[in-house]
């Protein structure tokens, strides 16, 4: 009798254990998918997508990557970990900043890195940064369109010496900055800007503004095959700014700065900028170093054709 009461017993912990097994919760996945008809249910896998990029990152892995099925508006999002969010042939859009004042906003560990590709945000005009980068070892932005933000890309971490890289995108219409890189604290930065045009920013203060004013950390960036351009009453085309508190060094090779109030300016004595087979032109003042800034030409520059030419502060010989 008790051999039977001990193998019914066994049974009955069996089970329970088998009914507790099924009962938890789905594990996060390396890989998860989006799509305009999705539904934020389950774990997003390729055959049950959901519905927005916040869902497919809570379901993801860290160095994991949420993909994009079809086309959809799937914001907005606050990434805190390393992770990728793809979008290849199909429009990923983010129409919203909602409560967190960004389409994107980046709280991430000091070693992860965060990687867009494919992305279109568009805030049409309200008041939102379209990426808000705030923590994170790197930040990169490829084939992504960004328009009608605050910011279009704002990048102010507070420690540490984060990247930014952005290649082949283009952000339009913003009403304050095109893109801003601010560390603040002691953090520095690496910059590099390829093949970006920020455009058409009527009511804009800046197209690119590279600064080191808030930090006392050292910033390189490199501004390549690039364009600000169409900004109307802007302040500044691209500038560097620093008040020599720390150093803010910027690159700048065969890029544009054109229809600006002012194309190019270093401003402030920490602040150093390289321009070589570049064009500055329709600006009311085309190069303006500024404050004790610095501005190198190659002299294999194109400035012509604004109001005031202006001059960089050295020549240097090519070698």
């Amino acid at each position: 009798m008790r051999h039977g009461s001990l193998s019914i017993g066994i049974l009955a912990i069996a089970i329970a254990c088998g009914l507790l097994a099924n009962a938890a919760p789905a594990r996060a996945a390396a890989e998860t998918w989006v799509s305009g008809t999705g539904t934020n249910a389950g774990n997003c896998p390729v055959t049950a997508p959901c519905k927005t990029f916040q869902f497919a990152h809570n379901k993801t892995n860290a160095n994991g990557s949420i993909n994009v099925l079809s086309a959809g508006s799937f914001g907005p999002l606050t990434i805190t970990k390393p992770i990728s969010i793809v979008a290849d042939g199909v429009e990923a859009a983010i129409l919203g900043g909602g409560a967190i004042g960004a389409a994107i906003k980046i709280e991430a560990g000091v070693s992860d890195f965060v990687s867009l590709r494919g992305l279109t945000i568009d805030l049409r005009g309200t008041a939102n940064i379209g990426i808000s980068f705030l923590s994170g070892a790197a930040l990169h932005v490829h084939n992504s369109v960004i328009r009608g933000t605050t910011d279009g890309i704002s990048f102010v971490p507070a420690s540490g010496t984060s990247e930014l890289t952005v290649a082949d995108s283009v952000i339009a219409n913003s009403s304050s900055r095109g893109i801003r890189v601010d560390p603040t604290g002691s953090a520095g930065a690496k910059v590099v800007l390829d093949r970006v045009r920020v455009e058409n920013a009527p009511f804009s203060n800046f197209g690119i503004i590279i600064t080191g004013f808030s930090t006392s950390g050292s910033i390189t960036a490199t501004v390549r095959d690039s364009v600000s351009a169409g900004a109307g009453s802007a302040i500044i085309g691209i500038v560097a700014s620093d008040d020599g508190s720390g150093t803010t060094n910027v690159m700048i090779d065969r890029s544009a700065s054109v229809d600006n109030t002012t194309g190019i300016q270093a401003s402030g004595a920490g602040a150093r900028i390289h321009i070589g087979d570049s064009t500055v032109t329709r600006n009311s003042t085309g190069l303006k170093p500024f404050s004790g800034g610095v501005i190198n030409s190659y002299g294999t520059n194109k400035v012509d054709g604004n109001t005031n030419d202006g001059a960089a502060t050295n020549i240097i010989p090519m070698r």
